[in-house]
């Protein structure tokens, strides 16, 4: 399944670029937790919000080396969303208020079925490393 937007097209390419430069990956990560912050007034739902700490946390965990993702394919796709989310200009600019985060929103629900595995691989690696009991979806 492919996206149609050239935006995520050029988000994929600063993503393949950051691919072995945990440095950048973890800058990528401060303008997430800025973003996040800043946007607690637009996005208010709950799910929402943890996605995107999830990815954080994931690629966190990458970019320290204390994870080893199975698919760098979907690694990237993972960081191409991220990046996607933290440009405010996109194929519906950020500050439009009320409808300004509603592609970035449709781009993160793509990821996740996208890269469902690789993100269920994590959580239950994550859970073992809190010395709690995966949980099976």
């Amino acid at each position: 399944m492919r996206i149609k937007n050239a935006f995520f097209d050029t988000a994929l390419k600063h993503a393949t670029r950051m691919v072995g430069k945990p440095g950048r990956l973890l800058n990528l990560l401060i303008q997430l937790g800025l973003k996040l912050k800043g946007s607690d007034n637009i996005i208010t739902s709950k799910v929402v919000k943890e996605k995107f700490l999830l990815l954080g946390r994931m690629l966190k965990a990458y970019a320290t080396g204390k994870y080893q993702v199975q698919s760098l394919k979907f690694l990237v796709i993972l960081m191409a969303a991220v990046i996607y989310f933290v440009n405010p200009i996109d194929i519906i600019p950020d500050f439009i208020f009320g409808i300004g985060l509603t592609d970035d929103l449709a781009i993160l629900t793509w990821v996740f079925q996208a890269a469902a595995q690789e993100i269920d691989a994590y959580t239950k690696w994550e859970q073992e490393q809190n010395g709690l009991t995966p949980t099976f979806s």
